[in-house]
């Protein structure tokens, strides 16, 4: 059997991670096998086992693969903060939601690595990394909401860390409920609804 290629072998292995983000996402964790991963690729069980030590393996290299859309946007958006911080917030949370509705990928992810209604032991590895990237997500929104206070946008006596968490909770729930229904309604459409109902409740000035 003659030997593979580096490039040969790097295109194996982003053949698995391609596929496994599909299965996992689409079938869950628990539900999808290492030997479902190798067959719907077209490799060998071996060949996947080249590659990854395990499943929990197979995971964290997907979760290192694909890059969500939330620092993008926030570097996207920081600038415009000094000028007008809750336009820029906008701004921020409907580039998040507009990526999230063109890129599949970055769905997926977010289905298999942030919506685990129980503890995954396969996720035991990488859930450091998936806590502080909840954290910096709340951190990119009470940036934009310390901004706002600055401006006097808001109340001097507002909390952006307690108006982070609450726009966190609320623009999670709208992104899930997307995801759990597959796409059956308009993102951005409701997102844009959704911001607006949140950003008039906060305590203005």
């Amino acid at each position: 059997m003659a030997r593979r290629t580096p490039e040969e072998a790097a295109q194996t292995r982003q053949q698995l991670i391609e596929t496994g983000l599909q299965l996992f996402s689409r079938q869950g964790i628990e539900n999808t096998t290492l030997k479902q991963v190798a067959q719907a690729a077209g490799v060998t069980h071996g060949a996947l086992y080249w590659h990854f030590r395990n499943r929990a393996d197979l995971l964290l290299q997907i979760h290192h693969a694909y890059e969500l859309p939330f620092e993008a946007q926030y570097l996207e958006q920081r600038q415009g903060a000094q000028q007008d911080a809750l336009a820029a917030l906008r701004q921020y949370v409907m580039g998040v939601l507009a990526e999230f509705a063109r890129l599949p990928a970055a769905g997926a992810i977010y289905k298999i690595f942030y919506m685990a209604a129980t503890p995954v032991a396969d996720l035991a590895e990488v859930e450091p990394e998936l806590s502080d990237n909840r954290t910096l997500w709340q951190d990119q929104l009470k940036f934009f909401l310390k901004q706002a206070r600055k401006q006097k946008q808001l109340r001097k006596n507002s909390s952006p860390a307690a108006l982070a968490f609450c726009l966190q909770a609320a623009l999670s729930g709208l992104l899930q409920e997307w995801l759990k229904s597959e796409g059956r309604f308009d993102l951005q459409a409701e997102g844009q609804m959704l911001i607006d109902i949140l950003l008039a409740g906060l305590p203005h000035k």
